[in-house]
């Protein structure tokens, strides 16, 4: 079944594609353009197409073809990051030059995009009826809150859904079955301000200063270590704000932490492993702690068992496509997949083209990856319908 929807597959076309919408502009926020372009490719092919608005960004797309209890969703992400000083070429021209093709977002993701629509033409000019359903999600504000993400998986389309592909960037020979969980600490420092040339106050900034030394200090927190994935989990402070040139002693400080926890790791035992530093080292100040302040909930960590239908699917296909070995990988950070997986309860996996310079300047995909990425998918996606599933 799957031998004819690869026939239907060719090289050619998924650069055409891939070219046709790194020239779509659709930076964060911005992305409209390029839910027109997917829901118009995915309507002309036959899909049942719904477009899910997303206030202050462009519409998700969720399409779907086949009848079934049981479906399999692709999935890519819509927007790009802007675009950064340092382009030797027009970041909107598709630029191929031998096997790289330069252009905005090429990498992350317009490269995976392409696999996925080139998969749905192949899939409908091949006129192969699958045992269920395959769903086509392209979702927006991926680069900033993942509201796209979290109205799609409101939305009741995804009933039935027992797997999500999803070509993000990946290194060949690899296959991504979980990411790191992200959390977002905020702790605001209360003090009580005089003027600088006397005594007494409290100096917010100084007991955040303490803080931020006691949080930076190696070992101060136990950030976990997976040997299955050599990866640990990482603290950072990504921020810090208080006072300024008046001649005061500042009354408030902020200091923002970056957490990556790893799968098996929770929001509340990161949250008391901060509370107890700073229970220890500020000596004056008040302190209120709050945790990821933003519209949508946090992407925690997720990890699809080894043993799963799914990752031996997907570990299966690679190999059949690159003749190797297929080394399975722990994600260091988040995307839409933390969403789908962790809050939508849907195994995921990350199976992309490779490529570089990846949210930078001169961006590139490498043009020879995309068939492969798309042949694996379509026998992962394939097998996951024909046969049984289970998660272990």
């Amino acid at each position: 079944m799957h031998e004819q929807i690869l026939a239907a597959l060719t090289q050619e076309r998924l650069t055409e594609i891939a070219a046709q919408i790194v020239a779509v502009p659709s930076v964060t926020n911005h992305e409209q353009a390029m839910s027109n372009y997917t829901a118009d490719f995915l309507e002309k092919l036959g899909f049942a197409v719904s477009r899910l608005n997303v206030p202050e960004s462009g519409d998700t797309i969720v399409a779907s073809i086949g009848s079934g209890d049981r479906a399999v969703m692709l999935n890519f992400h819509l927007d790009t990051f802007a675009v950064f000083a340092g382009w030797d070429t027009d970041p909107f021209v598709p630029t191929i030059a031998g096997n790289r093709m330069y252009g905005l977002g090429a990498h992350d993701m317009k490269g995976g995009a392409a696999c996925v629509l080139a998969i749905a033409e192949a899939l409908v000019h091949s006129a192969v009826t699958l045992p269920g359903r395959i769903i086509i999600s392209a979702t927006s504000d991926e680069e900033n809150w993942s509201r796209g993400a979290h109205v799609m998986l409101k939305s009741g389309l995804l009933n039935g859904c027992v797997a999500a592909l999803v070509p993000e960037p990946a290194n060949v020979g690899t296959l991504t079955i979980g990411q790191r969980g992200r959390h977002v600490f905020h702790v605001r420092f209360l003090g009580k301000t005089v003027h600088a040339a006397f005594g007494g106050g409290i100096n917010a900034a100084a007991d955040a200063a303490r803080f931020v030394a006691a949080v930076e200090e190696p070992g101060a927190i136990d950030l976990g270590w997976s040997d299955q994935f050599g990866l640990a989990g990482t603290c950072n402070v990504i921020g810090i704000q208080s006072g300024g040139t008046m001649i005061l002693v500042p009354e408030v400080a902020d200091v923002w932490i970056d957490r990556h926890i790893l799968p098996g790791e929770s929001l509340a035992g990161a949250q008391f492993q901060i509370e107890t530093i700073l229970k220890s080292v500020v000596r004056h100040s008040q302190w209120e702690l709050t945790v990821d302040e933003r519209p949508t909930p946090a992407p925690g960590p997720f990890i699809v068992p080894p043993t799963s239908s799914l990752v031996t699917a997907m570990r299966g296909a690679l190999q059949q496509e690159y003749n190797q070995e297929i080394t399975l990988v722990l994600g260091r950070s988040v995307a839409d997949t933390s969403h789908i997986a962790f809050h939508g309860g849907i195994p995921t996996v990350i199976c992309g083209p490779q490529g570089g310079n990846t949210c930078e300047a001169n961006e590139w995909l490498e043009v020879d990856s995309l068939l492969p990425t798309a042949r694996a998918m379509v026998r992962g996606m394939v097998s996951l319908l024909t046969n049984p599933y289970r998660k272990e």
